[in-house]
């Protein structure tokens, strides 16, 4: 494994928090010094986020009218090369109201991008 390894993140499901994750998981790489690519190709470790709708529910509370949608999250990643699987953080879910702003999804996404990013961090440290 290179020093500084070059990794994929690939996100399908929900568009609005794949791409807060994206977003997210490219700060955090760059933060902890690893090569963000575009090209599964060319990635040291791959990582798969599968973003789903569990449940949607509109309640009335204080005359107005929430619809929050909730999502989950399951992760897993792998050594492109040997196939080794790199282990993520447990599934997690989101929930949220769009029409309200979208600052829960972030949030969400900062947190587990930092998550990933220390599961990165365990995997090379055993790696060497």
């Amino acid at each position: 494994m290179p020093e500084k390894p070059a990794v994929f993140f690939q996100c399908t499901g929900a568009e609005e928090v794949c791409s807060a994750l994206r977003t997210a998981v490219d700060d955090e790489l760059e933060k902890a010094r690893f090569t963000s690519v575009r090209n599964a190709s060319r990635a040291d470790i791959g990582i798969r986020a599968r973003v789903a709708g569990v449940e949607g529910r509109v309640t009335p509370q204080f005359e107005t009218t929430f619809a929050v949608r909730t999502y989950s999250i399951a992760l897993s990643a792998e050594a492109t090369r040997t196939s080794e699987a790199v282990s993520m953080p447990p599934p997690t879910t989101v929930s949220y109201d769009p029409s309200f702003g979208s600052e829960r999804v972030a949030e969400k996404a900062r947190v587990l991008a930092g998550e990933i990013s220390d599961k990165l961090q365990g995997f090379l440290s055993k790696q060497r």
